[in-house]
């Protein structure tokens, strides 16, 4: 059985779609957002370790330059006087070579005055009084001065004599390029802002970035993990800082060595995993569409087919059987249907039967006066035989008699032969008029008895129906023995029976009229259960009306019933015409 669609309208259907998409789709789409977000929090936690460590250990590489600069103002502080007094030669060259490479100029200063040793320093160096002590304690001394390029200067200073009054220093702009060589081992694709307490940005890789904003700041020296994410026009960073200590020995405040990585490419890896998410989401909901088709499928199939066949059970088709290989309960339940629709079968044939006696039985009275006619005449006809021995006309004649007497009783016991006999259903054209006519010659003597006029009004040429003889039979005089029922507590010279057939572009009409005591209006739409009935037990059992719908259902005709209390009753059937595709 192929699923259509339309399966998924069912309860069952949706029950077990959504079941899957609670079992499948939710859990798959939990898992993934759960996978999503940790592998995002591992990436930014594991971008944070690195730059962490690679703004440690920047700021180690910045520290241990300025130390190893110290040193070599220093050398050069102690071997100033002989190189000074030369003035010349390789070793004077030898000492401005190496200079050069870790310093853009050299100058001493001495009573307030610069005198150019290398290079030249353009601007007069002013020490506030807590820089002339730390210099004048023999350490080393950084110096800034905000200069117009894109680095500010730098100055290392060193007292040539501390012990001495003169207070002359030794002053070296140191070289950017120098202190930078340490910033090229940082990761790719990372950015390196270092800068001191002030807010004063001493270097930045990052073109037109001269200083954090202040939310930012704010969070870097109150931080105490060293990490935190920032925004610079619309690209977003996570970044590490580290902090240079240089107060101690260098009295300058303290260096803040920032290093930060585009979020976006942090997060990059996971840019393949946004692209197939979805298409593990389409993925994962064509599977679990796919395994819902096939359940629903294998399960709704033998539904369906179970609830048709009870529709039709419901509409009197007993006996009808079901076809269900699914190798599971289904197919058992099947089984078992098809086992109780066999008993249904069984049971309705013997109802209808029971029905068909119970009628005959109340019409055993006249099947018996009509009998007795025939009887008393042939007898009679045979005893003047016995008398008259003669032979001649007479005698011929009352043979004559005799014999459509005996024929007349062959007819009658054919009719209520065929009336008793059990139905084999077999379908054929059949007219309704020469129908109700049977059941009126067989009810014809019970109704003169009981004073009831019986009217026929049957349209000439009324087409044909399809449909079962004995059946339509129970039908017609289940309905006309009711309607005799109804005319009991009437006077006798008012009890009438109109059987009307006609047609009409579509189906063919029985109505069966009485005006007898009627039905209450409560109670017409229960006459049609089982078991249900106004009459005394010895006058019904109930079935009757609920074999006469089973017949009809059989017969896809509809009855209807009008009724008025007092008035009367008036039972009408609409049979569909016959055509060739029924017949078929």
């Amino acid at each position: 059985m192929k699923l259509e669609i339309k399966s998924f309208r069912t309860k069952v259907g949706r029950r077990i779609f959504i079941l899957f998409i609670i079992c499948a789709i939710l859990p798959v789409s939990a898992i993934t957002m759960v996978s999503f977000i940790h592998v995002r929090s591992q990436l930014i936690n594991q971008c944070d370790q690195n730059l962490r460590q690679e703004s440690k250990s920047l700021a180690v590489s910045f520290y241990e330059r300025l130390v190893f600069l110290r040193s070599e103002m220093r050398f050069m502080a102690s071997n100033y006087a002989i190189y000074s007094a030369k003035g010349t030669g390789d070793e004077f060259d030898k000492f401005t070579k190496t200079i050069g490479e870790h310093f853009n100029a050299l100058a001493l200063f001495s009573d307030g005055k610069l005198k150019s040793i290398y290079g030249v320093i353009k601007k007069p160096l002013r020490l506030s009084p807590g820089e002339w002590r730390h210099l004048m304690s023999g350490e080393a001394l950084l110096h800034g001065q905000v200069s117009s390029g894109p680095l500010p200067g730098i100055f290392m200073c060193i007292a040539l004599d501390p012990e001495s009054h003169e207070r002359d220093v030794l002053v070296g702009e140191i070289s950017w390029p120098y202190i930078l060589e340490a910033a090229e081992r940082k990761p790719p694709f990372t950015e390196l802002c270092v800068m001191d307490r002030s807010n004063s940005m001493l270097f930045s890789s990052m073109p037109e970035f001269s200083r954090f904003p202040d939310q930012v700041l704010k969070h870097i020296f109150e931080s105490a993990s060293g990490q935190f994410q920032w925004r610079h026009h619309r690209d977003e960073y996570i970044a590490s800082y580290s902090s240079i200590f240089l107060k101690p020995n260098f009295y300058y405040p303290e260096w803040i060595v920032v290093l930060s990585e585009l979020k976006a490419d942090v997060l990059a890896p996971m840019a393949n995993f946004k692209l197939t998410f979805p298409f593990i989401i389409v993925f994962t909901l064509g599977l679990v569409f796919f395994l819902s088709m096939s359940l629903i499928r294998k399960s709704m199939g033998p539904i369906v087919v179970l609830k048709n066949a009870t529709r039709k059970i419901a509409e009197g088709l007993f006996g009808h059987r079901v076809s269900i290989k699914s190798g599971d309960e289904f197919e058992s339940l099947g089984n078992d249907f098809n086992e109780m629709s066999t008993k249904l079968k069984e049971s309705q044939d013997l109802l209808v039967h029971a029905a068909k006696m119970s009628t005959m039985g109340q019409m055993a009275a006249g099947i018996m006066h009509e009998i007795k006619q025939p009887l008393a005449a042939i007898y009679g006809l045979l005893e003047l035989s016995l008398i008259d021995k003669s032979e001649g006309s007479e005698r011929e004649k009352r043979l004559k008699t005799m014999f459509k007497a005996v024929s007349r009783l062959n007819t009658i016991l054919e009719r209520f032969q065929s009336f008793s006999s059990r139905s084999k259903e077999t379908m054929d054209i059949l007219s309704l008029n020469h129908n109700v006519t049977q059941v009126h010659e067989l009810m014809e003597h019970e109704l003169n008895k009981k004073t009831i006029q019986c009217i026929i009004d049957m349209e000439e040429n009324l087409p044909p129906i399809y449909g079962d003889n004995q059946g339509l039979h129970q039908v017609v005089s289940n309905l006309l023995v009711n309607a005799m029922h109804a005319l009991e507590d009437k006077a006798d010279d008012n009890r009438t029976i109109v059987m009307r057939t006609y047609s009409s572009e579509e189906d063919v009409y029985l109505s069966i009229e009485d005006n007898g005591c009627g039905i209450p209006k409560e109670l017409q739409e229960r006459i049609f259960d089982p078991f249900f009935t106004t009459k005394t037990s010895s006058k019904g059992t109930g079935l009757g009306m609920a074999i006469v719908q089973s017949i009809l259902h059989r017969h896809g005709a509809k009855i209807s019933v009008e009724s008025e209390k007092g008035t009367g009753t008036n039972f009408t059937i609409a049979f569909p015409k016959f055509n060739k595709k029924e017949a078929v």
